[in-house]
């Protein structure tokens, strides 16, 4: 009796071997790793839903982990897809990862102020950006490494252009901080001729130099009316052909700096020590250089290479002059 128990002993661990082995190869079988080019998304947050990578449905849901650091999850790339399968061969994914971004011929890239933008997780919805819409999607790569995304910010924008004119972004890049250095195309002249549009929309000839005009730019006409013949700074970006897209025109500029004297309108200069500075740290606010009232904005443009601005340091103030005979400044530098 001992002799036979001591030989089914054997057999029965051979037979619950067995077992084991084979219900972890059944798991195995579930188990799915496959490498396929999307053929098409859901137009969901996150891509939530059914996917579709070289023929085979890929069930997205939450919990799904998708890598985009090669590029961004969109028809035409090449996926790695981890899961497992179902009965009909559809896969549950647990992880995607882009191996390789779609190619596309219609990728373009567009420059512009921002004008707005949708207040809501990752900036997700319909921009407006030199007066185009940008859709912003999940996958959309935002940088901001030279300033935060905000009204009036320059930015660079990657993506494919709809029919009608409207773009989907791959990325944007911010270029721009409102407080300064946003590296924008500057142009200071007089006008030579204008189009004869509402709202001056065309194209305006500044300086031998053309300039596009839509009803995104910001025409100020607080010290001069636009006309031929008057002084304006233009701001925006140029092209290749030199001309420049206007995000903002300002008349009343005049193209070389004036004296101490003139109109309203003109530029101007004051050079002397500061005599008072405004309390906020960036300095915003009425100065006071020389015995003159000097305004500075956030588009002032503070160059303090030869020292700090303190009461007492020796300055250089360019700008426009006000009726008043203060002057709103552009730039400040530190008198050498």
């Amino acid at each position: 009796m001992k002799s036979t128990l001591l030989r089914i002993f054997p057999i029965a661990a051979m037979i619950l071997s067995f077992a084991v082995v084979s219900t972890a190869y059944a798991r195995d079988d579930n188990e799915t790793k496959f490498t396929g080019v999307v053929e098409s998304l859901p137009n969901t947050a996150g891509f939530i839903g059914d996917w579709r990578v070289s023929g085979r449905t890929v069930h997205v849901s939450g919990a799904t982990r998708i890598e985009q650091e090669r590029g961004p999850a969109a028809v035409g790339a090449t996926v790695k897809v981890e899961g497992t399968t179902r009965s009909d061969n559809s896969v549950d994914a647990r992880e995607i990862n882009v191996k390789q971004a779609a190619e596309n011929e219609n990728e373009l890239k567009f420059k512009g102020t921002i004008e707005s933008f949708p207040v809501t997780p990752g900036f997700i919805g319909d921009w407006r950006v030199g007066g185009r819409t940008i859709h912003v999607s999940s996958s959309t790569r935002i940088q901001t490494e030279e300033g935060p995304v905000a009204i009036g910010a320059f930015v660079e924008i990657e993506g494919t252009q709809r029919a009608d004119g409207s773009m989907d972004a791959s990325k944007i890049e911010v270029e721009s901080n409102l407080n300064g250095g946003d590296g924008r195309d500057e142009l200071k002249g007089t006008i030579e001729s204008l189009p004869s549009t509402s709202g001056f929309i065309g194209d305006w000839r500044v300086n031998g130099r053309t300039v596009h005009v839509t009803a995104a730019t910001i025409i100020d006409q607080e010290h001069a009316p636009v006309a031929v013949g008057a002084s304006v700074e233009v701001k925006g970006t140029a092209r290749t052909d030199g001309s420049i897209d206007a995000t903002r025109i300002e008349t009343g500029s005049a193209s070389s700096d004036s004296g101490g004297s003139g109109d309203e309108g003109q530029s101007g200069k004051v050079n002397g020590a500061i005599q008072s500075l405004p309390g906020s740290t960036s300095l915003i606010g009425d100065w006071v250089i020389n015995n003159s009232v000097v305004h500075v904005t956030s588009s002032t443009k503070l160059k303090g290479e030869h020292g700090k601005f303190a009461v007492g340091t020796r300055v250089k103030a360019k700008g426009l002059k006000l009726a008043d005979g203060s002057l709103v400044a552009t730039k400040i530098q530190v008198a050498d």
